[in-house]
């Protein structure tokens, strides 16, 4: 899947290998040291490059960091809204608010083992609140939030919910808990000697999630709209 962004013209017209080996260059880069302790020359070197030529795409360093920030959110809105049978994206055909946000998590958890690198990356941004790339990821977050909640809401049985009860905060209490799992997951099997993973194992996180996801439910439903 082809991911334009805007305002990098000379990067976006290079060959799609070498400019594939630089995305992901930098995802493994700054996936792993964060933007403040990622070194220039390593990605350079990850990415075969000329430091020249990286200045020469994004001027800097920091215009590097947040167009990766793009691109993952945009390749991970493609991802998401991959479309079913029906040219509708498939979340959509779930109405209850937890089997669209189910569904949802799973098709980026899925995805997150084929694309490790931006995973690790988009895991690291959310925590990274360097004041120098700070402003422009609050700016491209607040664009891909509202494109994406009206999407979301679209269908959905609001009338399940409990009194007083906003949709909107609970989407983001249910963000924080999905990031909240992965790491949970991850720092175990670091802190394991024993541990051979390579990866956080995507059905356990899963599972975990699964957990917290019914906890919510039960907590944000009324009573007649929960499972006997």
């Amino acid at each position: 899947m082809e991911v334009k962004i805007i305002g990098y013209d000379s990067f976006e017209n290079i060959d799609e290998e070498k400019r594939q080996t630089i995305i992901n260059a930098g995802f493994k880069v700054f996936g792993k040291n964060g933007y403040k302790k990622a070194s220039v020359d390593e990605i350079i070197q990850e990415a075969k490059i000329s430091k020249g030529s990286l200045f020469y795409y994004f001027g800097s360093k920091k215009n590097f960091y947040l167009y990766l920030y793009e691109f993952s959110g945009e390749q991970m809105k493609l991802l998401v809204d991959h479309p079913g049978e029906d040219n509708q994206p498939t979340y959509l055909k779930y109405t209850d608010f937890f089997e669209r946000v189910n569904a949802i998590q799973l098709i980026k958890m899925k995805h997150s083992s084929e694309f490790p690198n931006m995973y690790s990356f988009m895991k690291r941004a959310v925590f990274d609140d360097e004041p120098e790339i700070k402003e422009g990821m609050a700016k491209i977050n607040q664009r891909f939030t509202s494109e994406r909640i009206l999407l979301f809401f679209k269908g959905i049985d609001f009338y399940k919910f409990k009194d007083g009860i906003d949709p909107k905060m609970v989407i983001q209490l249910i963000s924080w808990c999905s990031e909240g799992c992965a790491n949970q997951i991850q720092l175990r099997d670091r802190n394991n000697p024993a541990s051979s993973q390579a990866q956080p194992d995507f059905q356990e996180i899963f599972q975990l999630f699964q957990s917290y996801l019914e906890l919510f439910r039960s907590n944000f439903y009324k009573e007649e709209y929960l499972n006997p």
